[in-house]
């Protein structure tokens, strides 16, 4: 559910200054205790019910009389002067410093949850098409040359599988970059790590490759959900060697949803180097089929997620997750809308839709890359797909995760009904909270040597 302050007080709404109930994390009647959240001004507050209302009577009347601190409380929610605004979304297909590409719809595994198995057509991208869309891409007529560049190789299968394809990706990008002008090109690849081979591993370290390898970290449910745990040990091991020491990116399914610790566990004993490690959550329509089970589902990732992202962090890992990286920005749209080069050349919104097969895939097309090396793009579509966005949907105007979810993705629409979906906007409201309590207590332990609760324990025994 919502906050059931929305609508409560105009002016805060007007500042998107978001009221949360948080008493419950305290033992206390939910209204005992709240947040006052300013996204674009980075404040947030703890405070009683009263104190909320007095806030709002002072950006209602500006009341000289005012107690000072209800009126530094409302300057600092407020801060007109120095508000952030949200990373506008991109209007125009051409604008784009950022390319994916899907080489293939070829792939060596069968994992259980996957998105796009059901579009394995065994499609190969046409490296005449590649050639254009790389040359249309790196172009220092459409876009400034003082832009630093970025590709993303990624897989709708096996990326690695057409490893002619990714050496001309690397090759041919990096020296169309160089003479264009442009300071330099970001390439990153996504591979599921098991046909790494020396000659690979000596081209991904020679042209600085980031190497991101899809793997679920722990034997059993590596081979319960992907297989090939042996194969892609060895390939995480040979990357290492070689001095390209991988992001690791689990997905976080049934199976394995209260093992997120463990898993962290392994990394540090099997694979001492990575530092880097991503856990995000499964979308799954085969097996999360009721709003309570999603329910269920996105409670323990919660819980999980932060305890295996505190025991990292001390071991000097970074745990990430798309909702943990959002919190940190102000968006318009969950993602920024991609321009994907799909292996039947033409042009996705979305990484996670490359065949037609896939579910969306007529929505998600708004161009094409055509055999006389010309490039097609319906602009009006691809306008109407970025106003998919915070703007777009009712149901984020009072939500006090707006700026840090701005919609959700986009993969739920299809995968998901409105009722399970509203599951998975709880858990983003959820986890924007937890986020705010976390930096709070934070920011109290470090100022004051007390922890937030100890906080609220001092105030209600005060006030009792």
């Amino acid at each position: 559910m919502l906050s059931p302050y929305n609508q409560e007080f105009p002016q805060l709404t007007k500042n998107e200054i978001f009221p949360i109930p948080v008493g419950v994390e305290f033992g206390l009647e939910p209204r005992a205790v709240n947040l006052l959240y300013s996204p674009f001004t980075d404040k947030a507050l703890l405070v009683t019910e009263d104190y909320i209302e007095k806030v709002e009577a002072y950006l209602t009347h500006a009341d000289p009389d005012a107690e000072p601190a209800v009126v530094n409380a409302a300057k600092a929610l407020t801060d007109y002067e120095h508000r952030k605004h949200p990373m506008p979304v991109n209007i125009d297909p051409l604008h784009y410093n950022r390319m994916a590409i899907l080489p293939n719809n070829v792939c060596n595994f069968r994992c259980s949850y996957c998105y796009s198995a059901h579009g394995r057509s065994g499609k190969v991208l046409s490296k005449e098409i590649l050639k254009s869309a790389l040359d249309n891409f790196i172009n220092g007529e459409r876009i400034p040359t003082d832009k630093r560049l970025a590709i993303s190789i990624l897989g709708g299968g096996e990326p690695l599988l057409s490893w002619d394809l990714v050496t001309f990706i690397i090759t041919y990008s990096k020296q169309r970059t160089a003479q264009q002008g442009f300071p330099g090109i970001d390439i990153v690849l996504v591979t599921n790590g098991s046909v790494i081979t020396q000659e690979i591993a000596d081209v991904l370290k020679a042209n600085q490759v980031q190497v991101s390898v899809s793997f679920e970290i722990l034997e059993g449910i590596q081979n319960l959900q992907r297989a090939h745990y042996k194969e892609v040990c060895e390939g995480i091991d040979l990357l290492t060697a070689n001095g390209v020491v991988p992001q690791l990116r689990a997905c976080i399914t049934l199976d394995n949803i209260d093992l997120m610790k463990d898993m962290i566990d392994e990394v540090l004993r099997r694979f001492p180097k990575t530092k880097e490690v991503m856990m995000e959550y499964v979308t799954d329509p085969e097996r999360l089929t009721t709003p309570e089970q999603v329910r269920e589902f996105y409670k323990k990732y919660l819980d999980n997620f932060f305890i295996a992202h505190d025991f990292a962090a001390q071991h000097g890992i970074l745990l990430d997750c798309s909702a943990y990286r959002n919190f940190n920005m102000l968006i318009e749209r969950f993602c920024p809308g991609d321009n994907v080069l799909t292996a039947y050349g033409e042009i996705s919104v979305c990484s996670r839709i490359g065949a037609p097969a896939d579910d969306g895939y007529p929505d998600s097309i708004y161009g094409k890359v055509n055999e006389d090396g010309t490039v097609t793009i319906d602009y009006d579509k691809f306008r109407s797909l970025m106003n998919r966005n915070v703007y777009h949907y009712e149901k984020c105007h009072n939500c006090p995760a707006k700026w840090n979810c701005a919609g959700g993705c986009m993969i739920h629409q299809y995968a998901y009904n409105e009722e399970i979906r509203e599951q998975i906007c709880e858990y983003m409201r959820n986890f924007t909270t937890r986020m705010l309590l976390r930096n709070l207590d934070a920011q109290y332990r470090k100022q004051y040597g007390i922890s937030l609760k100890q906080v609220v324990e001092q105030n209600v025994k005060k006030n009792s």
